[in-house]
């Protein structure tokens, strides 16, 4: 494989991630939930959360795949149920109403001293989609350079998100909701499209499965 082709693998990856995680959609839930926090509190929950959430998905990149063969589930199964789920959170996207964390989490979210791993590293950055994006794309890959330039997209878009979240009040004041929303809508596309191709992919290696011969 050429230089060009592990490009495109890196933003292939990287593309299909940061679509899932979507910080841009967590700003205003991160703001709500860090309002009682000073910088310095918020520069540590970014960096820990972004931090853990790296490590929580490079486990899953790692490991993922033999814990689904451990309980007999085959990849275009996992390809076609996780394609589901993504879809479904697509389509919340498009219309900006994927709800990131639900109100009782929130609310016990304001009674927490850190609120870096729960809820922010899980389920916020590295939740069910983020980790079945992971899983069923590390399925794939074969070669050792292959999962490093995989591993390599997985940090850099939580470096990324790091630095959003870093800069969110800042971007909250210049995108205010309807900016952040439009940006969110742009990453459901990209996540229903994604999604759609790999129930695809799932299908046709359950029809070639099927196929006599």
């Amino acid at each position: 494989m050429d230089l060009k082709l592990y490009i495109i693998s890196f933003f292939s990856s990287f593309t299909a991630l940061f679509a899932i995680v979507d910080p841009f959609a967590l700003i205003p839930v991160f703001l709500t939930m860090t309002d009682r926090f000073s910088p310095a509190e918020r520069k540590h929950v970014c960096s820990k959360a972004a931090i853990v959430a790296t490590c929580i998905l490079l486990s899953f990149a790692i490991a993922g795949e033999r814990i689904f063969q451990l309980f007999g589930i085959s990849i275009p199964a996992f390809q076609i149920a996780g394609g589901i789920l993504l879809l479904r959170f697509g389509i919340a996207q498009l219309s900006a109403e994927r709800e990131r964390v639900k109100r009782e989490e929130e609310s016990e979210s304001f009674e927490r001293s850190d609120i870096s791993i729960f809820p922010m590293a899980t389920p916020l950055l590295a939740g069910p989609g983020s980790i079945s994006t992971v899983v069923i794309r590390a399925s794939t890959i074969k070669t050792l350079v292959d999962q490093v330039i995989f591993g390599l997209s997985i940090v850099m878009v939580f470096v990324i998100t790091y630095f959003l979240l870093r800069s969110a009040p800042y971007l909250y004041r210049l995108l205010r909701r309807t900016g952040l929303n439009l940006l969110t809508r742009i990453m459901g596309i990209i996540l229903t499209a994604m999604a759609v191709q790999y129930i695809i992919n799932g299908l046709t290696t359950v029809w070639h499965q099927l196929q006599p011969g």
